[in-house]
């Protein structure tokens, strides 16, 4: 009977990720998303619509939730109220995703159909894994279980992943998630093996590089469409090889995608 929101705060409480920490991730990915927007990146990804105000067309080209002034939220967000568990909790409306409209598309085919209607053939889904945990209390905390399945069916470890796309449901969530899979806690409990599932400490500056949920918005069942495409349009940048997608959603469900860039084929 509780909100996401809740459980969020609570996994942020059970995992001891501050709200300071919350307020600095979400600091970010608002930083980066407009950073991204500002060279253009975020306008490869979006669809024109039109939106009639006042019988007149207005155009619609950029998500309009970005925060450009993302210098001054620092001194904004330490004075809003807790949003799920008050009036104790840690998680505000700036720490979490607003739910926006959006939609989403992703086209999949294997690549000999690719090759014949002329679509390129550079980018390919190497694994992918969904997972389920118990939603009380971990109830977003599913991915890193579809992480270690979605590695090593892949065979690779984190170390080999250039880019790290995770949905951003909330900032104590994403973190949450993070220390999970650097935890061998976690990994004897959920999968029963004896190491973390990270075989590194996740490096930041390859997590969500151009922002995501919390700055960009997450129109429901479109964000993994969203993150996705975000994730193969910087490995084509970038000539990185490999990025991990993961998505959290209610019941205790995980979604995890790792995507290979091999720039050679055509």
């Amino acid at each position: 009977g509780k909100t996401m929101g809740w459980h969020g705060d609570m996994i942020a409480e059970l995992y001891g990720i501050t709200r300071a920490d919350q307020e600095a991730f979400a600091i970010r990915s608002h930083k980066n998303a407009s950073a991204a927007r500002n060279k253009g990146y975020l306008g490869e990804e979006v669809v024109p619509v039109d939106i009639m105000k006042k019988r007149t067309k207005v155009p619609y080209t950029t998500d309009n939730l970005i925060r450009d002034d993302w210098d001054k939220m620092p001194a904004k967000l330490p004075t809003l109220k807790p949003a799920f568990r008050k009036p104790n909790g840690t998680i505000t409306a700036a720490t979490s995703s607003a739910l926006t409209d959006g939609a989403s598309a992703v086209l999949i085919m294997s690549e000999d159909k690719a090759k014949e209607l002329g679509y390129p053939t550079d980018i390919t889904i190497k694994s992918w894994d969904f997972s389920g945990i118990d939603p009380f209390p971990e109830l977003l905390l599913a991915p890193p279980i579809g992480w270690h399945r979605a590695l090593k069916k892949a065979g690779l470890t984190a170390k080999d992943i250039d880019l790290f796309e995770i949905h951003e449901a909330f900032a104590g969530q994403v973190l949450a998630t993070i220390k999970c899979v650097e935890s061998a806690d976690f990994a004897k409990k959920h999968l029963n093996i004896d190491h973390a599932i990270s075989n590194t400490i996740i490096d930041m500056e390859k997590v969500n590089v151009n922002g995501s949920s919390i700055a960009i918005g997450h129109p429901f069942a479109a964000t993994a469409g969203r993150v996705v495409t975000s994730a193969m349009n910087e490995l084509r940048r970038t000539g990185k090889k490999h990025a991990l997608c993961s998505i959290c959603a209610a019941g205790g469900i995980g979604g995890v995608c790792i995507i290979e860039h091999t720039p050679k084929m055509k």
